[in-house]
């Protein structure tokens, strides 16, 4: 809850709403006034725990894409990692635990090796380009657009039964969100929270207090012997417009972190009134998210190519579960034998068993059921079902423990029981989390 408010806090403190005449105080500030330069602190705060938090939701895809056979997802989502992820993925079954786990069964691909894929949004690159940090709340807030494109590659192992080679194969993946109901920083979700602007208003009070111990602090700093008369001194006059910016060069680093872990105390106190901005995230939590992808595993000239064109939707079904659709058409490209062309549903449903303790914090620990129905030509159809439990490790590092059942494995007539184990890494989140 203390995360989520924060947010909207943000969003309506520092962005406003979309069309309105607001400065943008992300932006570097040029305080002249007291006031305004310990405003201009509590922006950048709040700034900079927006651009973590809104990468947290549960339509953000970390792991490999669905298409890939050695991902731990079996359904895809509609969003990826907003910066840059690297999943990989095992198999860590051995034939002889894959019938105690799930007896009269075989898994067709105990002991195979798994799966490494790295996806990159355009975003990520164009501040690659740039030469600026991702998290840069300035320029996140303006490149909304580029982070609905990401792009994925890498290599999956082959097994000569389903893949007609041995050779892994290389892994290539597109994704272009069509409908961005999630992010806080699209006008829609701006002018959603722009209702609750009110509220923030009302820790207004709360801030004399904060102020007067952010002068107590720069006075012990800069007068550590000084008396009351010091004090009175101090205060009328360390703080004009015109002394103002020598005041403040004249603090140490250490007085100027000091001052900005006080105001991270107090921050709570600005995010106002609970409710009315909780409702208001709800409506953005819940929204709707659509996209399409492209995924090809690419094998050597005997292998077969595997090529999915998919259609991804996610919808929240409350805060805390989240509906997830695929609707995929399917081609496989076989060098050997006759090509395999059909479609594909996927569905799942996720919830969030704990909550997210800070928007840089750990994600939550993360239960989803998954269902999938698979029709192509030559082939008799293939039903598969999986549980996933993602435990986060660290801020940016995901552990998701699998265990998954079909009726059939691809074109091999025998059931196939799996339990899967991965690894995802967002690498700007686990950098965040060292600072």
């Amino acid at each position: 809850m203390k995360t989520q408010v924060f947010v909207l806090a943000f969003v309506i403190t520092c962005c406003g709403s979309a069309g309105a005449q607001t400065p943008d105080v992300c932006a570097t500030s040029n305080a002249t006034t007291f006031d305004g330069w310990v405003q201009s602190l509590i922006d950048s705060v709040i700034c900079k725990q927006q651009v973590g938090e809104n990468g947290k939701g549960s339509d953000r895809q970390k792991e490999s894409p669905s298409a890939d056979p050695r991902s731990t997802s079996l359904v895809d989502q509609s969003s990826a990692t907003d910066f840059f992820s690297v999943a990989a993925n095992v198999i860590p079954v051995s034939q002889e635990l894959s019938k105690f786990v799930a007896p009269g069964t075989t898994s067709s691909d105990a002991g195979a090796s798994g799966s490494t894929t790295v996806t990159a949004t355009l975003y990520a690159l164009l501040a690659g380009f740039d030469k600026t940090s991702p998290t840069d709340p300035v320029f996140y807030k303006n490149h909304v657009n580029a982070r609905r494109i990401s792009f994925t590659i890498g290599t999956a192992v082959s097994t000569q039964a389903t893949d007609n080679t041995t050779t892994p194969a290389t892994v290539y993946g597109t994704k272009i969100l069509l409908i961005n109901g999630r992010d806080l920083y699209t006008r829609k979700n701006l002018d959603a929270v722009s209702a609750a602007q009110k509220a923030v208003s009302i820790a207004a009070a709360t801030s004399v207090n904060m102020k007067a111990r952010v002068k107590e602090v720069m006075f012990l700093t800069l007068h550590p012997d000084g008396g009351e008369k010091e004090r009175e001194d101090f205060n009328l006059t360390a703080f004009s417009e015109v002394n103002l910016p020598n005041t403040l060069r004249a603090l140490s680093p250490e007085a100027l972190k000091q001052i900005q872990t006080l105001i991270e105390g107090f921050i709570d106190a600005f995010v106002g009134e609970r409710k009315t901005l909780q409702d208001a995230y709800d409506q953005i939590h819940n929204a709707r998210q659509m996209s399409i992808s492209y995924t090809a595993d690419i094998r050597d000239a005997a292998g077969n190519n595997d090529h999915r064109a998919e259609l991804i939707f996610d919808y929240g079904l409350n805060p805390r579960i989240n509906w997830t659709v695929n609707a995929s058409a399917d081609y496989t490209d076989r060098k050997s034998a006759a090509d395999s062309k059909g479609g594909r549903f996927a569905t799942s449903f996720q919830g969030d068993l704990t909550k997210s303790n800070s928007a840089w914090g750990k994600t939550p620990i993360r239960l989803t059921f998954s269902g999938e129905g698979k029709w192509q030509t030559s082939q008799k159809p293939q039903y598969t079902f999986e549980s996933k439990l993602s435990i986060p490790l660290v801020s940016g590092i995901d552990l998701p423990i699998v265990y998954r059942y079909a009726n059939r494995h691809a074109q091999i007539n025998q059931t196939n029981s799996e339990a899967r184990l991965g690894l995802s890494i967002d690498i700007s989140r686990l950098a965040q989390a060292f600072k």
